[in-house]
């Protein structure tokens, strides 16, 4: 299991789970990812190591109704995944992982249904971009914070009563966990993806400062 020790108490599970918005200059290190591995549709393996140097989105997709289950995936298509396949050019560091999932958030093993409705709904589908995965999602999800776990959480108004499974992540390029909303609504959605081009400013005025310092 995954135990990230971060920040003030309950920080992470009220900004994601009472909607508070923040605005930061900088986006808040959560904690670091590790140990965790997936497998991809094609057989490939997603790890620490595979990760590095990429910004990866990530999220659940239940198998049964992957529309309008955990997350709102038409709306998280058209707001942000369109948005960075147009910009692949630029932004194709950023990677979409999406765990696939039943019901009740176990592993499933066959990803076929799910990548053909993938390839039906989603404009542009790409699985080099948006990566359809399996293994089980308690390896990224399993987050403590001071007693309070987001997996064991329960609330009747979350999906099958697990709110970690309506959650998208943004991971930076040294796997350091910097946020978590939910995605089953369009204001969350769209502050999620406001949070990614915080992210990348703050990678670009790096590397501009870089670029200063070596002249």
């Amino acid at each position: 299991m995954l135990f990230l020790v971060f920040g003030p108490a309950l920080l992470l599970i009220f900004v994601s789970l009472n909607k508070c918005e923040h605005k930061f200059e900088q986006l808040p290190v959560y904690g670091k990812l590790e140990n965790f591995k997936f497998v991809s549709a094609s057989g490939d393996e997603i790890t620490p190591e595979t990760q590095l140097g990429k910004v990866t989105l990530y999220s659940t997709i239940q198998a049964g109704c992957p529309q309008n289950c955990a997350i709102d995936l038409l709306k998280y298509n058209m707001m942000v995944y369109q948005h960075y396949r147009k910009y692949q050019k630029k932004m194709g560091h950023i990677k979409f992982v999406s765990i696939v999932t039943d019901q009740d958030g176990n592993p499933v093993d066959d990803l076929t249904e799910v990548e053909f409705l993938m390839n039906d709904i989603v404009q542009g589908y790409d699985p080099s971009i948006w990566t359809l995965v399996t293994g089980d999602p308690k390896q990224i999800y399993d987050i403590e914070n001071n007693g309070v776990n987001l997996v064991t959480m329960k609330s009747d108004t979350a999906f099958a009563t697990k709110p970690y499974l309506e959650m998208l992540l943004i991971v930076d390029k040294e796997n350091n966990l910097r946020l978590v909303r939910k995605g089953n609504q369009e204001g969350l959605i769209r502050d999620f993806k406001e949070h990614i081009a915080l992210l990348q400013k703050q990678y670009d005025k790096a590397a501009y400062k870089a670029r200063k310092e070596a002249e």
